[in-house]
């Protein structure tokens, strides 16, 4: 992750409006990183197990909860997940979460199928979950590498890896097309940028006042076509919860 992020206000708070429709009131967050978007749904009245698999951001959450919003720490539970070993996810099955939600993750997973298949069967029964992934194979490049990511992801393949872990998609599109730019820039074009680069991280520093207000006119007109990310929703089968 680069260091910009834990500065950034303006950029998570358009990715979660992306995936708005998918929360409930029980929400599983995978991958809470910073913890904005945990902080934002306690703040909507939702009940959040976060989770992650580097307890320091679990503890860092809690101590910040504790500090600012004393009234919403006990609908905050905390789980160390990894998703790489799906049997790990069985402890989210007592949450009964009606919605997950997980940003810039899946490209972390080697067996993502395997992990989405895995989260289909610990949740409720026309759960639904909201995901965010970089999108467009073609830009991967040393920060992908850096990041750890396996894959960048295309709408039809993100589509196809739930259809097939036991999830019904309704909506798949691309967003931030001017990321995307800026992406292919640094990753591809310059080659040398790294997620540490100061350049880079100026740059996304700078883009969280501006970007996410240019990106919602953009988005629309660009959701089949291209962007830095991709955004779903889909409900678990009943197929998948028939399983368990």
């Amino acid at each position: 992750m680069s260091p910009a992020m834990a500065d950034m206000q303006a950029y998570p708070a358009y990715l979660l409006d992306k995936v708005r429709p998918a929360i409930g009131t029980r929400v599983i967050e995978l991958g809470i990183g910073n913890g904005h978007n945990v902080m934002d749904l306690l703040n909507r009245g939702c009940h959040v197990l976060a989770t992650d698999i580097d307890p320091d951001c679990l503890r860092d959450l809690v101590s910040n909860v504790n500090k600012s919003m004393h009234h919403a720490k006990d609908r905050l539970a905390t789980a160390i997940i990894d998703l790489n070993e799906p049997t790990s996810l069985d402890a989210l099955r007592s949450f009964r979460a009606d919605s997950i939600l997980t940003f810039n993750v899946l490209e972390h997973i080697a067996n993502d199928g395997l992990a989405l298949r895995a989260l289909s069967k610990v949740v409720e029964s026309q759960a639904r979950i909201g995901i965010v992934v970089p999108a467009i194979p073609a830009l991967y490049g040393r920060m992908d590498a850096e990041a750890g990511h396996f894959r960048r992801y295309t709408r039809k393949k993100l589509m196809q890896v739930l259809e097939q872990s036991g999830w019904k998609v309704e909506s798949c599109c691309y967003i931030n097309a001017i990321g995307a730019v800026g992406w292919w820039f640094h990753n591809r074009l310059r080659k040398s940028a790294g997620l540490q680069d100061p350049h880079v991280n100026q740059q996304m520093r700078a883009a969280d006042g501006w970007l996410p207000r240019i990106s919602r006119w953009t988005d629309p007109w660009l959701a089949k076509r291209f962007g830095l990310s991709v955004a779903a929703i889909a409900t678990v089968g009943t197929s998948a919860q028939t399983e368990n």
